[in-house]
């Protein structure tokens, strides 16, 4: 029972960021519905059971400077943003059926799916050392709504801008890197990981207000052969 109550209270100190990005979403009226909302966390949390099976494949030792930044750039950072990428393509096929989307809405799903990421992460993290778990939702949390906003936007814009589409992506993965390079480097002060975080989430948040392209940009029929 004990167990239990602690598996519980891991996912809602975990879920604590979403739940304040929902209200958020239905204080402003947004387009994201409560549907599309629990479909992008349960794209998020599929994300990172994927980046978690294929990051068995690589090997974790860091020997030398290459190995750390290989490790932290592309095993983790790479990864998990191509993982979100992918699992986000399936969102914007069934939307394209159903509703003319934007780049807000486009992005606003992104940013979902990076929370349901972080819910699962830091619920894990928390089963390991319970004390972390509410601060990795309000540090963690914000890093993969970042990057999330980015990687939804690079679905997005991805057939009518290849440019832009990787600069998104590229951005999320550079992002993503320095944050987890701060992170295990004993001599860099934590704080500036939760700064890069913030930062990254305020700097991608315009996003989320765009309305300037209405149709939407991602066809599925562009991924096959």
């Amino acid at each position: 029972m004990k167990g239990i109550l602690v598996l519980l209270l891991l996912v809602l100190a975990s879920s604590l960021p979403g739940i304040i990005v929902f209200l958020w979403f239905r204080a402003r009226k947004s387009e994201l519905a409560l549907s599309w909302f629990l479909l992008s966390i349960t794209a998020g949390i599929i994300s990172l059971l994927i980046a978690a099976f294929i990051q068995r494949f690589f090997s974790s030792q860091q020997d030398g400077l290459g190995d750390l930044f290989f490790g932290v750039f592309i095993r983790i950072a790479l990864v998990e943003e191509l993982s979100r990428f992918v699992t986000l393509i399936p969102l914007f096929t069934a939307s394209n059926h159903i509703r003319k989307t934007n780049i807000s809405f486009g992005a606003s799903l992104g940013l979902v799916s990076g929370l349901g990421f972080a819910i699962l992460e830091n619920a894990f993290h928390g089963m390991a050392d319970i004390s972390i778990a509410l601060l990795r939702a309000f540090t963690a949390a914000p890093l993969h709504g970042a990057c999330g906003i980015r990687a939804g936007a690079a679905v997005f814009v991805f057939n009518k801008s290849p440019g832009k589409a990787l600069f998104h992506f590229v951005s999320a993965v550079l992002i993503h890197g320095a944050y987890n390079l701060i992170i295990i480097s004993p001599a860099i002060p934590s704080a500036l990981a939760i700064l890069i975080a913030l930062s990254a989430l305020f700097a991608a948040l315009p996003l989320l207000k765009s309305t300037n392209e209405r149709e939407n940009s991602f066809s599925p029929t562009h991924f096959q052969s």
